[in-house]
């Protein structure tokens, strides 16, 4: 079935690994990108610092420009500046203008196969950082989706609109569901709506198979079969590609073994064949759209075959750092390490940054049992206690059927047996869909053609509507950037009075009454400025809450003082550093409060000297200096700003 329009994705995170075909970014007419999207660029900090003012000038008659290649490889993306510069008087249609002109740009210099899929233009949020229009974030969303629309039903692109910012994706989110609503074909739509319901409800699980590495390029089963065994020196021809895979495997690890004995003993490695997929997979380190699809449901339990660690990357662009990974042999978790909720990934076949933990031949399978029983048991418990959505997986595994099939024993009743989740299939499956009946319900997403690339774009989309109607819609409610979203002046109106009273809240001395701290945390949570409202005269402010963004964690910070209480600049920054140094190394933060709070001051100081924006990793070290500031507090602290 040929594709006949562009969609309009949104995803949270960054761009920095995204999988895309072009990317938009914004600049002014100096022709220099800000910090964050240096990792674009493949630039480091110094890397960044030197070439960031190195890149195509523009002008009024030309806000966009291409930059040349950078590494010369076949898929690398192509890369376009888009002047949205200004300043807070700027007309925003100047901003959608630019936006515009990028799009059709883009598709007149495309080169879309006939019948092949649209192109994949990612961008951010765009004018909204040092664009000078941060004070309209809710008439810049409501644009920016409105143009990319326009470009994926009419220019054949599809649009993926990347929100850094919670609050970002909160208001497009809410956009879509409210005035750009594209349902899916009935059943589909249903099928939709019942997984975002249990993502919403914390009862989803994901396990994920081949399938969802092979649109980020990796090989599917067959084809790392053959780059192995191209590797070892067997040849596909001779036979053994019509071999059970697993008994594929043992050939190519018993011929994998016999080249390491030929080696120097020290130099011979546990799991050859392990180490020989590392090396085919690891390279590849830019995720899917569907990774970051996935990652958006926020599930606690995801459960993989895959040793890739491209979904971990996505969950990180997210929220700024990764889930636990529990691997097989691996060291148990410190769960007092990491605190708090953390989701968890089960690798049940190892990973390649550990080769020696790849499961992927007939005797490791064989062994599987006996050695990894108990990691068997975790996927058995989130099929009680979860409803498992199966992505990319072609449920074949047999450790997997096993552990299955022994669950099902378990809970069978008179009258039928249970269902335990969803499968999303790219193809009708009648005897599998048969043979999985009543434990899993398949989904076909084929839409009856024989294009896979078409089937495997219809799940992107399903899985897009489903992190739409998945994801919040009120992180961004009561923030004033945003009050062009609202629908009337009755709900403006309510959102000034409720931040006001929050404002009221907040200013409660330390002697209230202590759930009031849980009210002005309930209202920070759908976007009122409560931190950034509180005065400096105020004596004691509540410590915000450890998801707060980076707006609200600078006006915090300066509600203390570093250099006058700490002697200086050189005195706080070496606290500060040190502090800094400490959490990279082992995730240590400051012990005694006034340090903690000095770490974070200068984190301010010194992000407002960069003049750029923190990334996700920097934004978890501060926001679990918040955490530590509000253990250490009691959750309210004295106000001493650089004005008392």
């Amino acid at each position: 079935m040929p594709f006949v329009n562009g969609h309009v994705f949104v995803v949270p995170g960054t761009l920095e690994h995204l999988k895309y075909d072009d990317v938009l970014l914004s600049t002014d007419y100096g022709g220099g990108v800000g910090r964050p999207f240096w990792p674009v660029f493949g630039w480091d900090e110094d890397t960044g610092a030197a070439r960031q003012y190195s890149l195509p000038r523009l002008s009024p008659e030309r806000r966009v420009a291409a930059v040349p290649p950078i590494t010369g490889e076949e898929d690398e993306p192509r890369r376009w500046l888009v002047a949205v510069g200004a300043t807070p008087s700027t007309p925003v249609e100047w901003l959608l203008e630019g936006v515009r002109t990028a799009f059709h740009t883009v598709a007149s210099d495309g080169n879309t196969p006939a019948g092949g899929p649209p192109r994949r233009v990612a961008m951010p949020v765009m004018g909204v950082g040092r664009g000078g229009f941060n004070g309209r974030r809710g008439e810049v969303i409501h644009g920016l989706f409105r143009e990319a629309q326009a470009a994926a039903d009419q220019l054949f692109l599809d649009v993926v609109i990347v929100a850094a910012d919670p609050s970002d994706y909160s208001a497009l989110q809410a956009l879509r569901a409210q005035a750009h609503a594209r349902p899916l074909a009935p059943t589909l739509e249903k099928r939709a709506r019942r997984v975002a319901s249990l993502a919403r409800a914390g009862r989803l699980a994901l396990f994920m198979g081949a399938g969802t590495g092979m649109a980020a390029g990796l090989p599917s089963w067959s084809g790392l079969l053959k780059d192995l065994g191209q590797r070892v020196g067997i040849d596909d021809a001779t036979g053994w590609g019509g071999l059970n895979s697993l008994d594929a495997a043992e050939i190519l690890r018993r011929a994998a073994e016999e080249t390491e004995a030929a080696k120097p003993v020290d130099e011979r490695r546990p799991n050859p064949l392990g180490a020989h997929v590392s090396e085919i997979i690891r390279p590849t380190d830019r995720y899917a759209l569907g990774h970051v699809l996935l990652a958006a449901l926020d599930v606690d339990q995801v459960v993989t075959t895959n040793f890739d660690r491209l979904f971990e990357r996505a969950v990180s662009a997210i929220g700024g750092e990764q889930p636990l990974v529990v691997l097989p042999d691996g060291e148990p978790v410190d769960l007092e390490r990491w605190g708090g909720r953390r989701p968890w990934l089960l690798k049940l076949h190892g990973d390649v940054e550990a080769p020696e933990s790849i499961v992927l031949d007939r005797r490791s399978f064989v062994r599987y049992d006996a050695r990894r029983r108990p990691l068997g048991g975790v996927l058995q418990t989130t099929l009680l206690t979860k409803h498992l959505l199966v992505v990319g997986a072609s449920m074949t595994d047999d450790n997997v059927i096993r552990l299955v099939h022994e669950v099902a024993e378990l809970t069978e009743r008179p009258g039928g047996g249970r269902t335990f989740g969803t499968v999303l299939s790219l193809g009708a499956d009648p005897l599998r869909e048969r043979l999985w009946r009543p434990e899993f319900e398949y989904v076909d997403l084929s839409d009856g053609s024989q294009d896979k690339k078409a089937a495997a774009r219809n799940l992107e989309v399903f899985l897009d509507r489903v992190a739409m109607l998945a994801a919040p819609r009120s992180r961004h409610l009561l923030d004033p950037r945003y009050r062009e979203l609202l629908g009337s002046d009755l709900e403006r109106d309510l959102a000034e009075r409720l931040s006001a009273l929050g404002v009221e809240v907040a200013g409660l001395p330390a002697s209230a009454t202590s759930g009031w701290r849980d009210v002005v945390e309930a209202l920070s949570r759908v976007g009122a400025p409560v931190a950034a409202a509180t005065t400096p005269d105020r004596r004691r402010v509540p410590v915000p809450p450890t998801t707060s963004d980076e707006g609200t964690i600078w006006t915090f910070a300066l509600t203390y003082n570093g250099y006058r209480r700490h002697g200086g600049f050189g005195p706080t920054a070496d606290l500060a550093n040190a502090a800094l140094a400490s959490w990279e190394q082992d995730r240590r933060l400051p012990d005694d409060l006034a340090s903690a709070r000095a770490a974070l001051f200068f984190e301010q100081r010194r992000w407002r000297h960069f003049g750029t924006d923190p990334r996700p990793h920097d934004l978890e070290y501060l926001r679990a200096l918040l955490g530590r500031i509000a253990t250490l507090s009691g959750g309210y602290v004295e106000v001493k700003s650089p004005h008392r």
